[in-house]
């Protein structure tokens, strides 16, 4: 019987990856999640976003408005945005163009999971809406996000 060489133990793909118990699939997000978090509102600047990217080494950020969630932003977007705002003022730098375009103009709807969630739940929901980050509520109220970084270490610290 021939093996795919990525999968040695003959199992399917998801009995592989999800058997219960294994890879610690039953810890929640609460155990696992990135509690210190940093926000932006939708009144920055993408230049402030770059800055905290830069400089904290975070790729993504929950957006507020009045201390509510309102959605999120990512690296990518920043990127996207950044070239696009290039093109928009040829003759800024960079930063300068950055400056220019406020959170509000690009911010995404926020993919939000209850912080009792499971880490397999949370991986098949970031497959299923192809995404990296989720942010985790209690309630309401954000308390974390779990990104695909997140899960990997919880997995692999079995």
């Amino acid at each position: 019987m021939a093996r795919e060489l990525g999968n040695p133990s003959g199992k399917d793909d998801k009995e592989m990856n999800l058997s219960s118990g294994s890879l610690n699939s039953r810890k929640t997000l609460r155990e696992v999640m990135t509690t210190d978090v940093l926000t932006l509102n939708l009144d920055d600047t993408l230049r402030l976003a770059d800055d905290i990217m830069n400089l904290a080494k975070v790729r993504h950020f929950p957006v507020l408005n009045e201390g509510k969630l309102v959605g999120m932003l990512n690296q990518a977007d920043l990127l996207h945005e950044s070239m696009r705002s290039l093109v928009r003022h040829p003759r800024n730098t960079p930063r300068q163009a950055l400056g220019t375009v406020a959170v509000k103009d690009i911010v995404k709807p926020a993919i939000t999971i209850h912080c009792e969630a499971t880490i397999e739940e949370a991986a098949l929901m970031m497959v299923e809406k192809e995404v990296d980050c989720l942010l985790v509520l209690e309630g309401e109220r954000l308390v974390g996000v779990a990104t695909r970084t997140d899960l990997l270490r919880a997995m692999a610290s079995n």
